[in-house]
């Protein structure tokens, strides 16, 4: 098996800040095929409208619950959303047992998920508003939702001056990084070679993405040297991440 191939570049405006980056699944041709065959991540009872949406979106510091509320109260509607009067009269969001804050799930999946045959599209209602708008898909949706299935992790070390470094790691979205849940599932799109059909590679076809998470400076940076890359001869490529 070849190994993953890894790339850190410092953060110009911050000389205590890193990013590593998985060049090898960036430079891979993997594509969410979510309504192109995506079977979902529990294929023998679900149909793949549902996805990887059946545990709901748990919320980061970077989103704002009282605005996916909004959308609900002021931009959404019956017509837009499959569970607009639930959402309307009971919410969006709860917390878990570790009082953490997720999107509700509704028969089995987020609560912004419309089913097989709703009139306004299959999949993410927040995902439909956006492409109404003739905007990216991530504007509304939570981090997690348009970040998959990139993941970042942040630690952090002491560097040579004594001071904390912070080390952010943008690589594949494994199953571990679901938690427990992430082991049931019957198919996940990293593990096998279905979902890598894409014509770009990742970092090309998820632009929009890696500048909302990194910054244009470092993502100008990263797209240069894996450009430099794909003109070698030489590639690491990105291997299936094997179940488990």
């Amino acid at each position: 098996m070849l190994d993953r191939e890894w790339v850190t570049l410092r953060d110009p405006d911050d000389d205590h800040r890193r990013y590593t980056f998985d060049v090898s699944f960036l430079l891979s041709s993997y594509q969410c095929i979510y309504g192109a065959g995506c079977p979902s991540v529990f294929p023998d009872t679900q149909d793949g409208v549902m996805g990887c949406c059946q545990h709901g979106a748990y919320l980061n510091d970077d989103d704002d619950p009282e605005e996916l509320q909004r959308l609900v109260d002021e931009e959404l509607s019956s017509d837009t959303m499959q569970h607009h009067a639930l959402a309307t009269a009971h919410g969006v969001l709860v917390d878990d047992e570790e009082d953490e804050t997720l999107t509700r799930v509704v028969d089995g999946a987020c609560i912004f998920l419309n089913g097989a045959g709703f009139p306004a599209g299959e999949g993410c209602a927040l995902h439909h508003l956006a492409e109404r708008r003739g905007e990216h898909h991530m504007t509304h949706k939570p981090t997690v939702c348009w970040q998959v299935p990139l993941h970042r992790t942040i630690d952090e070390q002491v560097a040579n001056d004594g001071e904390a470094l912070e080390i952010h790691t943008i690589a594949a979205f494994e199953r571990g990084h679901w938690g427990e849940g992430g082991a049931d599932f019957g198919w996940w799109c990293l593990d096998d070679d279905t979902a890598f059909v894409g014509r770009e590679p990742v970092y090309r076809s998820m632009e929009a993405e890696l500048r909302t998470m990194v910054g244009d400076e470092i993502y100008e940076e990263l797209a240069a040297y894996l450009d430099r890359r794909r003109r070698q001869r030489h590639r690491v490529e990105f291997l299936p991440l094997a179940p488990g």
